[in-house]
């Protein structure tokens, strides 16, 4: 029975690492403009620094936006058309959001993570 407790308490504990309790969540919002909106509607999977939590990046394949090779061989184009329609497991945001908003999550947000921090 303390095997199982055990091993339910690592799993919580691991579901809690993977979502985080950063303070770095809310200051995306106090960026303003397109932030609030990566905050809104990006943050919960690809997290605050762009690499996705661990769980999502081998589960869902999200992609590590700070991963120089990934950030190198996708373009513009193929992103905003997966952020207006999805993939996979993402949604779709056309007619959630405007294209404008679309195309600066792409070429502010997602770049933003490219090159890395201290790189």
């Amino acid at each position: 029975m303390e095997k199982i407790i055990s091993i339910i308490g690592v799993c919580v504990f691991f579901v809690l690492v993977s979502y985080g309790c950063s303070s770095k969540q809310t200051a995306l919002s106090e960026k303003g403009g397109i932030w609030a909106v990566y905050e809104r509607e990006c943050r919960k999977c690809h997290r605050v620094n762009g690499k996705g939590s661990l769980f999502g990046r081998f589960i869902f394949k999200i992609p590590n936006f700070t991963n120089t090779k990934w950030q190198d061989n996708v373009s513009d184009s193929r992103l905003i058309i997966s952020v207006a329609n999805g993939k996979k497991k993402m949604p779709g945001y056309k007619g959630k959001l405007t294209d404008e908003e679309i195309v600066d999550l792409v070429k502010v947000c997602v770049r933003s993570f490219y090159p890395p921090q201290g790189q």
